[in-house]
């Protein structure tokens, strides 16, 4: 099984932003920061997770996604699209570059990179190795 890694490389106080590597690819992912792991409101801890492709969220909203298996405390953990902190309740949102909207952090180009990341895994299961401490008192 493929092993994709997440390589948390710019804590802010307000978010996280990562570099994804997949296969000969690399994405960019946006969590909220480092809360104790509470649900909704903080990133998930570093380590390694089965990721499933699902066709459709259990809420229906996202489409084509990864689920994050097996984070403890935590259900409904995903990988989708978005572009903003306050567009993910604990979940990684994926881009293809990191910029600036709304005057905040952000992942670009949402819908395409989660088509793209979806395309290159070909759908197949993978292993999410999570590297980086939670970034505890980051500036």
């Amino acid at each position: 099984m493929e092993i994709v890694y997440l390589i948390r490389d710019e804590p802010l106080r307000t978010c996280i932003l990562s570099t994804l590597y997949a296969k000969d690819r690399t994405f960019h992912i946006l969590e909220r920061p480092w809360l104790n792991n509470s649900p909704n409101i903080s990133c998930i801890p570093a380590k390694t997770y089965l990721c499933k492709f699902i066709e459709r969220s259990q809420s229906g909203k996202y489409k084509n996604v990864y689920w994050v298996m097996d984070v403890c405390g935590r259900v409904g953990v995903l990988t989708h699209n978005g572009n903003l902190v306050f567009q993910t309740n604990g979940c990684l949102l994926i881009g293809k570059h990191r910029g600036i909207l709304a005057g905040q952090p952000a992942v670009l180009s949402s819908l395409t990179a989660l088509s793209e990341f979806v395309n290159l895994m070909d759908r197949q299961d993978f292993y999410l190795t999570i590297i980086g401490n939670q970034f505890l008192g980051a500036a």
